[in-house]
């Protein structure tokens, strides 16, 4: 139920849910008048700032917490809450100000704390791209993007060789190759944001929008740069591409993954520093 909730306010724009909070703290004003002074909604105040501050921004989280003390200090004065100096009135509303304002930064601080964790649970401690699962939840978005309709390209660099270089020149040499590599196939690939490294040498790329020839002309050039680093360093790596072309984007990541797969196991099994691209035209099956 919960997770329900968040994705349905995370699909929902900035301006959707800034007006739904403010008609929600209009709404509950309403009823704090006319039910009176004994019953209080505190609790039910915290839900517009909560929703300003997590889903938006700190900023109209501190808008909505002004607002929404306001909107009680009218209640209390149209319910007909008395005190016994006039000045008590607006002693509460500074403190319920003062509340509301602590809770949409504690709200907006939890949040900004979550997504600093998630990017880094996300993210490949060494290279910096996204790391499997990461790279997949992209390739499922582009997938459902796509709608079945755009052409879609999915390939595998396999780098060959490094463990040669790790006990020659010692593992910081190989980690800073391999630091190198995915920065050379961020710089040469259209959409450096789909790459992703899958496993200790294997780096994934997904081309959306691409047919088999525009996918073989992107990875012979990314070859190429690579090419030009191995040369650089003089390292003995060799780098294996394969990749799969569909016509139209598959229904499912699993098809997709299926496909590829077996392309890698080919090439990863044949003749090192090759380049294999398989075109299909019909949408991928599990087969």
């Amino acid at each position: 139920m919960q997770r329900s909730l968040a994705t349905f306010f995370e699909r929902r724009s900035k301006f959707t849910i800034g007006a739904f909070a403010v008609v929600l703290t209009i709404g509950l004003g309403y009823l704090d008048s006319v039910t009176g002074v004994e019953i209080h909604f505190l609790l039910l105040y915290l839900i517009p700032i909560f929703l300003g501050s997590w889903f938006v921004s700190l900023e109209l989280g501190m808008y909505l917490a002004m607002f929404g003390s306001l909107v009680w200090f009218v209640a209390d004065f149209l319910s007909g809450r008395s005190y016994t100096h006039a000045w008590i009135a607006f002693w509460n509303l500074l403190m319920r100000t003062g509340v509301f304002l602590t809770f949409a930064f504690i709200q907006a601080q939890l949040r900004a704390k979550l997504d600093e964790v998630s990017k880094i649970a996300s993210r490949d401690l060494l290279t910096g791209l996204p790391n499997g699962r990461a790279f997949y939840q992209l390739v499922a978005g582009e997938i459902k993007r796509a709608l079945s309709i755009e052409p879609m390209a999915l390939a595998s660099v396999d780098v060959g060789g490094l463990q040669m270089v790790n006990d020659r020149f010692g593992y910081p040499v190989g980690d800073q190759m391999l630091c190198r590599i995915a920065q050379t196939i961020k710089q040469t690939v259209p959409w450096p944001d789909l790459v992703g490294r899958i496993g200790g040498t294997s780096f994934s790329i997904l081309l959306p929008n691409t047919t088999s020839q525009s996918a073989n002309v992107i990875l012979q050039n990314m070859r190429e740069a690579l090419q030009a680093e191995r040369r650089k360093y003089s390292h003995p790596l060799t780098f294996s591409v394969s990749a799969v072309a569909c016509a139209k984007s598959p229904k499912t990541i699993a098809a997709l993954l299926h496909q590829a797969d077996r392309r890698i196991d080919r090439v990863k099994g044949g003749k090192k520093d090759t380049i294999q691209i398989a075109a299909i035209e019909d949408q991928p099956l599990l087969n």
